[in-house]
């Protein structure tokens, strides 16, 4: 078999296509099809995408232990692999596991590198012309890499990644509606900027990569998905974590803190349920700019 058959079976059975579901039987020929990459190698060939994909997906079942036992540091070795090779999932999980120090020490320079990189190769769209003059100034700012993405287009995705792909590189998204928008498009205009330019200038922070507007006129903001929900929510299992893990979701909302913080922003509104958290729950992400102003005042008593 050739890469690109061998992570086709592994992707049947992975995702129970023509055979039973077998999480080992999905790694062994993930594995098969990334070993394949270092006789690619010696032969100039590693643009060969059966191989690029196969070892992104080695990563992605040893970074939760799918078919293997859990190894972060493995996961991080064959992302890193993929995403020199020039796949963007594995760029963007390079970029998360620097941000986060997951299977590699935390290296902020080295995030916002993969970050950029990937972001870079994301395919955009322009908007229409009919939508309101200053969002579409911020959507066709070359700088912030945003899709005007039609309705009708959301309502087909239903958990398909076709549309996903063709526009922000094969990474799941969450949708946020802001409730009322039709009514106060000044005050979504002002969250979206703030992701833009907070997101602009570090990359590491929860990106945001589009916008559309439902039928009853709401926008809708599309942006990076954090499987595991809010921090609210997993305060059980967080409380079980050791203190290293602790310590590390303190340290990714530091991070986004100081992000916001460095465009003269203050969030208002900072609580569990505003830190959402990634595949891991060592990953922290601040969210809900909402409410976020422009600092005019010193707030508090310094001791």
């Amino acid at each position: 078999m050739n890469s690109k058959q061998l992570l086709t079976l592994g992707y049947n059975y992975r995702h129970v296509i023509g055979v039973g579901k077998d999480e080992k039987k999905a790694f062994e020929h993930y594995m098969k099809a990334a070993e394949l990459g270092s006789t690619a190698a010696m032969q100039h060939r590693t643009t060969d995408l059966g191989i690029v994909h196969g070892m992104c997906s080695v990563g992605t079942r040893y970074f939760p232990g799918n078919g293997v036992d859990q190894d972060y540091n493995k996961a991080f070795e064959y992302f890193k692999k993929s995403a020199n090779m020039g796949n963007m999932v594995a760029m963007y999980n390079v970029a998360n596991c620097y941000r986060n120090g997951i299977g590699t020490k935390r290296d902020i320079q080295s995030a916002n590198y993969w970050f950029k990189k990937r972001r870079s190769l994301l395919k955009t769209n322009k908007s229409p012309g009919h939508i309101n003059p200053e969002l579409k100034r911020i959507l066709d700012d070359d700088r912030f890499k945003l899709s005007w993405i039609d309705y009708n287009e959301v309502l087909s995705w239903n958990g398909e990644k076709e549309y996903l792909q063709l526009y922000i590189g094969h990474v799941d998204v969450a949708l946020k509606v802001i409730h009322n928008s039709n009514e106060n498009e000044q005050e979504f205009i002002q969250e979206l900027k703030n992701y833009c330019e907070i997101g602009y200038e570090n990359p590491s922070f929860l990106e945001c990569y589009g916008v559309s507007r439902n039928d009853d006129g709401d926008y809708i903001i599309v942006m990076g998905i954090a499987p595991k929900g809010s921090l609210q929510q997993n305060l059980v299992e967080v409380s079980q974590l050791e203190w290293k893990d602790k310590l590390n979701i303190l340290n990714g909302k530091v991070i986004d803190l100081e992000s916001i913080h460095s465009q003269e922003l203050v969030h208002r509104d900072l609580h569990s349920e505003n830190v959402l958290q990634g595949d891991a729950l060592q990953y922290a992400y601040i969210t809900d700019l909402g409410l976020s102003k422009k600092e005019e005042k010193i707030c508090g008593i310094l001791p």
